[in-house]
């Protein structure tokens, strides 16, 4: 499946892409498709229940997005995972203990996901976050 964009160009910018196609005897769009996909890797897709989440973010206000952005593990998950991978380093796991990390790096990436996303979002809506001090948890 493929979705159809359209984007506006300067024009110098269009006619090096309109010299480059006719040079290779190709149609503009296939050029640009071509580079847009050469230089965005093919990322594998997340399941269909994080792809459902990140793309309710455009609904939510830009007081939860900045909760959502700046929110973090709690400070008890934070020690646990620090205390499992500091273990994971001097001996092998339990299959418990293994299991308990396994699920803190789990909701770890999670998090890191949906805080990407709502900074995404806070920044297409117009929000600076060039500093990334204003990201940090409150």
């Amino acid at each position: 499946m493929t979705t159809s964009i359209t984007f506006e160009l300067p024009p110098a910018t269009y006619e090096q892409l309109r010299r480059t196609a006719s040079r290779q005897n190709r149609p503009v769009a296939e050029v640009v498709k071509e580079i847009v996909l050469r230089e965005i890797p093919d990322l594998p897709s997340l399941p269909a229940d994080v792809e459902a989440e990140l793309a309710s973010f455009s609904q939510l206000s830009n007081d939860v997005l900045w909760l959502v952005a700046r929110s973090t593990l709690t400070r008890q998950q934070q020690e646990a995972l620090a205390k499992l991978n500091d273990q994971a380093q001097r001996r092998p796991l339990t299959a418990n203990e293994q299991s308990q990390r396994n699920e803190l790096i789990a909701t770890y990436d999670r998090a890191l996901v949906r805080r990407a996303q709502a900074a995404l979002v806070l920044k297409q809506r117009g929000y600076d976050l060039s500093d990334p001090t204003v990201l940090k948890a409150s």
